[in-house]
């Protein structure tokens, strides 16, 4: 074989292991860029899920607020004992005037109430990562006999974002004892209602997300 032939030869050889080399890079890259990628994804859609959770609370606590804005202060029931806050509160709202007398609406009640798809029993009976989550009710006449709830937010947990149910301790250093995920406090006679709300949901990544949201309510009357 001519010296000629031979080099075409290595020629060939080198091209080929050349063009194997690069395709082994190339798929490490494309590799790469898909794993890249994903976890970008991932993080926007965690991401995502945060922003959803924080406007629901939001949403939540602003609910509540327009519906005690224009409340009468007498009508409130007995403050919460110190460092303690409360799940339910009942109100009238202020309808007008008459004479100088306040005219009250018919009595209203908002509560956090038990999800019927996770009751009250210690378990996550829908597996989204709450125990006994609940739902906050609006009960528009309390003198009406089984009245309708409407429904203005789902997934509240049973303890505030950072509490421990039922240890009397503060375990979020926010200066309320065994908080409930829905927060009311106000003073007998007061005219402000304190409100702190948690909403969770668990994220496409399935972690869970969970947000507070706080406002302080004054009352008009």
């Amino acid at each position: 074989m001519s010296t000629r032939m031979k080099a075409r030869q290595g020629q060939r050889g080198a091209s080929l292991l050349e063009v194997l080399l690069a395709t082994g890079c190339t798929a490490l890259l494309l590799g790469s860029i898909a794993a890249v990628a994903k976890r970008g994804k991932d993080a926007s859609s965690a991401g995502v899920s945060a922003s959803v959770v924080s406007a629901q609370a939001q949403r939540l606590v602003d609910r509540i607020a327009t519906e005690l804005v224009n409340v009468s202060s007498s009508s409130l029931p007995l403050a919460p004992a110190a460092q303690r806050a409360a799940s339910w509160i009942e109100f009238r709202q202020v309808q007008g005037f008459s004479n100088g007398n306040v005219i009250e609406g018919a009595e209203r009640k908002l509560a956090r109430v038990a999800s019927p798809e996770d009751p009250d029993d210690g378990q996550d009976n829908d597996r989204d990562g709450m125990t006994d989550e609940g739902d906050i009710v609006l009960v528009l006449d309390t003198a009406v006999n089984n009245p309708p709830n409407l429904v203005i937010a789902r997934g509240v947990p049973e303890a505030l974002e950072g509490e421990i149910a039922n240890n009397n301790v503060d375990d979020n250093g926010n200066g309320l004892i065994d908080e409930p995920g829905l927060a009311l406090v106000w003073a007998t006679g007061g005219n402000s209602v304190t409100v702190r709300a948690s909403v969770g949901q668990r994220g496409p990544d399935g972690a869970l997300q969970l947000r507070t949201v706080t406002t302080v309510v004054h009352l008009r009357n």
